[in-house]
């Protein structure tokens, strides 16, 4: 809907440093002429952040233990407060590697109330039948999202995080609601929930991990896999068996394994030349682990 954008990250603990997060302010600025604000959502204020960085504390009544161990203090990145009125946002984890412009994501945004993130696994993803099924069970069965990447406006009408707070406060909503983040993102918007295409932004695991290698051997020679891929603009690692340290570490050719049966090479012949991107961006995306989204 604008041109220009702001970029929202969220913070809490001591995993992430300001050099951690500083890097990633430059890589999106490297990109992103548009990008006209960067606001910090953060527990405490931190020291050594770049000056483009706007800090904004918790509200006090969400700065609490409960909500950093469920991951809901992450809601606080829809507080229109802390955000720039009548502007596209772009919020991302910070275990999130940006190797274009992120700025492309806001084109998705046609309206205000538009809420975008990561697709929940399988075919049905946001559909109608997902919708349907929300509506029958009375919201008791919904399409669960991921939140590693959210694309939003600071115009949206109801706010998130205001009805967020009104219902904490007021006590209304259920253990289930409040189970962690995603699950409050997907109940809130389940009416109005698209995904973050996946020619911009793609998890790790699910673009280049697969059950069979056969079918993970014959997806990534796909001459449109490759050319989606050469589109993307971020990727996410979220999840502890897919840590960007951890690969970098790996030799090339490596076939990396996690804990649910998926398996990948980590190798440009396997993942093409996105490899590169990620790996450049890595060099630049310095970390010295004393400062993080998750405790």
């Amino acid at each position: 809907m604008n041109q220009n954008w702001c970029l929202v990250l969220v913070i809490w603990g001591n995993k992430y440093s300001h050099v951690h997060i500083n890097s990633i302010v430059d890589a999106v600025y490297q990109y992103s002429e548009g990008c006209s604000n960067v606001i910090l959502m953060t527990d405490r204020l931190r020291s050594g952040l770049d000056s483009r960085v706007t800090q904004q504390v918790f509200d006090e009544s969400i700065n609490q233990t409960s909500h950093k161990l469920n991951y809901t203090i992450k809601l606080s990145l829809f507080n229109k407060t802390a955000l720039p009125t009548n502007s596209a946002c772009v919020y991302i984890d910070l275990d999130t590697v940006v190797i274009g412009d992120l700025g492309r994501l806001t084109s998705i945004i046609h309206t205000p109330d538009d809420i975008f993130m990561l697709p929940p696994g399988g075919p049905l993803g946001f559909g109608t039948l997902r919708r349907w099924l929300f509506d029958i069970s009375r919201g008791r069965r919904m399409a669960v999202g991921n939140s590693s990447v959210v694309v939003f406006h600071s115009a949206m009408n109801p706010n998130l995080y205001s009805e967020f707070r009104r219902l904490v406060i007021s006590q209304e909503c259920g253990q289930k609601l409040l189970l962690n983040d995603d699950v409050f993102i997907s109940w809130f918007g389940q009416k109005r929930l698209k995904p973050v295409p996946n020619h911009l932004v793609v998890m790790f695991r699910r673009e280049f991990l697969t059950r069979s290698q056969v079918y993970g051997w014959i997806r990534n020679r796909l001459p449109w896999v490759r050319q989606r891929r050469n589109e993307i603009v971020a990727v996410t690692f979220n999840g502890v068996d897919h840590k960007l340290e951890t690969l970098l570490t790996l030799p090339e050719g490596t076939l990396h394994h996690d804990s649910k049966g998926r398996s990948g090479r980590w190798s440009r012949s396997e993942m093409g030349p996105i490899k590169d991107k990620i790996e450049r961006a890595a060099a630049l995306l310095k970390n010295t682990d004393t400062d993080a989204t998750k405790p």
